[in-house]
């Protein structure tokens, strides 16, 4: 199937592994060039040729730190340079915040996180648009959480934040869609990455087992009876960026296994 997206042109961020790099590698196989950004530049052009390498699409890995405004102007106006031409897909993505308890929030580290999570998501946001807004097309896709509907212990940073990025998006989504801009939200709660087995580490740590025990019970406790992989990932962003996603605009599109009981 044609998603109809060759020729168009992503920056994704957090693009070194996990679901950017699964992101990106989709895009790419649809004949979209990438930005592959991440906090280390080395791995993100190992990235990146790995993706040129399985696809034949050009990809170049960039450096893409959060905490820094003006690295991710540069990053914006470099990856226009390379790939050609205004950015059409913009793919939002950071690592996860420390794990901690609602306790023990401190407040120092929620407003350097909020930073991180919050402000240089809506910095890149504000880049991409007078361009998609231009010509009239856009895709802006953010990573979520099911902590935006059920909040998952020890996740207190991730709980908070992402409850506000998905807000801003929301709002944002009601804005622009009349230009032709989709604003989309996936939330990748129950697939397996090295996020999902760090977390595993520190809550088997505090309960003295192992972090096999830990993924092995959130398996088992999944209504699919599985984790989710990164590709089922990527293939759900690739969908909502292309010409069939023109009308999903302003959802929270979960990839949890069933998890979430709510509907919405």
């Amino acid at each position: 199937m044609d998603l109809g997206i060759k020729g168009k042109r992503a920056i994704v961020l957090g693009a070194s592994k996990g679901v950017g790099y699964a992101s990106a590698l989709a895009l790419a196989a649809e004949g979209v060039s990438v930005s592959v950004s991440g906090s280390n530049l080395e791995r993100a052009e190992a990235a990146a040729k790995k993706i040129t390498d399985a696809t034949g699409t050009l990809a170049v890995g960039f450096e893409g730190d959060v905490t820094n405004s003006d690295n991710m102007n540069a990053l914006y106006e470099s990856s226009k340079e390379a790939l050609g031409g205004p950015i059409d897909i913009l793919f939002n993505n950071h690592g996860g915040p420390a794990f901690g308890l609602a306790e023990e929030l401190d407040e120092q580290e929620l407003i350097s996180e909020f930073q991180n999570m919050v402000l240089s998501l809506i910095r890149m946001t504000s880049l991409v648009l007078p361009d998609m807004k231009a010509s009239k097309w856009g895709r802006i896709i953010t990573v979520g959480s099911t902590a935006i509907v059920q909040p998952i212990p020890n996740y207190v940073l991730s709980n908070t934040l992402r409850g506000a990025i998905v807000n801003y998006m929301k709002t944002l989504a009601g804005e622009i869609i009349a230009d032709g801009i989709t604003v989309n939200i996936v939330s990748p709660s129950s697939v397996l990455t090295d996020r999902t087995r760090q977390g595993a580490r520190v809550n088997a740590e505090k309960q003295g087992v192992t972090p096999e025990e830990i993924l092995a019970q959130r398996e088992a406790a999944l209504p699919s009876g599985r984790f989710g992989t990164t590709e089922e990932f990527g293939g759900t962003v690739a969908f909502l960026c292309s010409q069939y996603g023109g009308y999903c605009s302003g959802s929270n599109w979960r990839l949890d296994g069933g998890l979430v009981k709510s509907i919405v």
